[in-house]
């Protein structure tokens, strides 16, 4: 990298890079596996969900690598070896070797995940927050550029197509690598340091002992619940829409998509702002779990009219659960920094990643038994779930804070 280029630059352009390919991926995979691996849509679907699930469980025991490591070698390494799992997709065919390849890609890019967490706190000990967001921004902008490239290769050739999705994505991932290695300094392993009691923090605690803590406990539990908005985006919404709202053609499904990827992208930094100037990230994941609810309420609410209305409020719904996703990117980004999580960063940002994985793989089963019917009590059934979760996690959080400041005041 120029001598100009700062860390938190270099890491912000890994970022893009490696979220581009990632946006390629996600969009030609299912593709790829049937139309040029003749896998079937329905055996693609367990393949997907075994090595999503399956990746992200495992990366939870090697989450004490990153302290062992570091967290610039831990990450370098892992894009690497995802990059030559991604690469390995194109020269296999067997269903089994397929999903042994997408679990070691799912693994790796799970630890990976939570060694970029140490690397962000480890550079950006200055307006940290703002920092954040603008990397949240940056990767949904790689997400939507992936996107979009996906879409011009399958428009080209759909075989042809998914296959170079595949190919940017094991590229993008060693690209990234390389952008690290260049433009972010090497740190040691992870010491032990002191908490806010005085007291040393080791960091050899296991994932099964941070579960038992009340703060994280609560926190994975609602996480894996408001991860519901991921597949009421990719895969609800646009079921919705085929089959209930629009059925005559599928160009709404594209407005769509494009309003959330907008949202994401434009209000993730000014709603960074706001978390950094308020400092109260357990309000703003209340304020997620609210604005959740409500963007599920709207969507049953299109079961009640007809015609353009209708798709009016499928957008309004769009919209709203597109703002909760901001709310929780911001909200669940500042809790996992927060003093209490940061010293097991590595390990916390892996149970994290796991919580939302199966709030992902839970929500499509959920919301077909539930809300894709011609009516709206679904809707409104899941999204009473949703407030009652957020009024739990307000309730709960004031107990943990009342709690937290008498221990201090007897300590003091």
């Amino acid at each position: 990298m120029p001598g100009g280029v700062t860390p938190r630059r270099a890491l912000g352009w890994a970022t893009l890079v490696n979220m581009t390919g990632s946006g390629a991926y996600i969009a030609g995979l299912t593709v790829f596996l049937v139309q040029t691996r003749s896998v079937s849509a329905a055996a693609a679907a367990v393949c997907i969900l075994v090595s999503t699930l399956g990746g992200k469980f495992g990366a939870l025991p090697l989450a004490s690598v990153i302290d062992r490591l570091g967290g610039r070698t831990t990450y370098v390494s892992t894009k690497v070896v995802s990059g030559l799992a991604a690469a390995a997709l194109l020269a296999v065919s067997s269903p089994v070797v397929i999903t042994g390849c997408l679990i070691v890609y799912g693994l790796f890019s799970a630890v990976g995940g939570s060694a970029r967490n140490v690397i962000i706190r480890d550079i950006a000990q200055t307006e940290t927050k703002i920092y954040r967001a603008k990397l949240r921004s940056l990767a949904n902008t790689g997400i939507v550029l992936g996107s979009s490239v996906a879409a011009a290769a399958l428009a080209w050739d759909v075989p042809r197509g998914a296959v170079a999705c595949m190919a940017v994505n094991a590229v993008s991932c060693l690209a990234c690598a390389g952008l690290v290695v260049a433009g972010v300094p090497a740190t040691g392993p992870e010491r032990p340091g002191p908490t806010d009691k005085g007291q040393i923090s080791s960091p050899t605690v296991s994932v099964w002992r941070l579960l038992v803590r009340p703060r994280l406990a609560t926190f994975l539990v609602v996480s894996a619940v408001f991860s519901l908005m991921t597949p009421v985006l990719t895969y609800a919404v646009p079921l919705w829409i085929s089959r209930y709202t629009y059925p005559h053609d599928a160009w709404p499904v594209g407005i769509l998509v494009a309003t959330n990827a907008v949202i994401v992208i434009v209000l993730q930094v000014p709603l960074g702002r706001l978390v950094d100037r308020r400092d109260r990230p357990d309000a703003v994941m209340v304020l997620a779990g609210v604005t959740l609810g409500a963007g599920l309420a709207t969507a049953g609410a299109s079961a009640v009219v007809s015609g353009q209305l209708s798709l009016v409020v499928v957008w309004l719904a769009v919209v709203l659960v597109s703002l909760a996703e901001v709310l929780f990117s911001a909200a669940t980004t500042e809790l996992l920094f927060a003093p209490e999580m940061a010293s097991h960063l590595s390990r916390t940002s892996s149970l994290f990643t796991f919580a939302c994985a199966v709030g992902e793989a839970v929500g499509p089963v959920l919301l077909l038994a539930v809300a894709l019917r011609p009516a709206a009590i679904g809707w409104f059934a899941v999204a009473a779930a949703v407030w009652v979760c957020a009024l739990f996690y307000l309730r709960a959080a004031a107990l943990l804070r009342s709690r937290e400041a008498a221990e201090r005041a007897a300590a003091v």
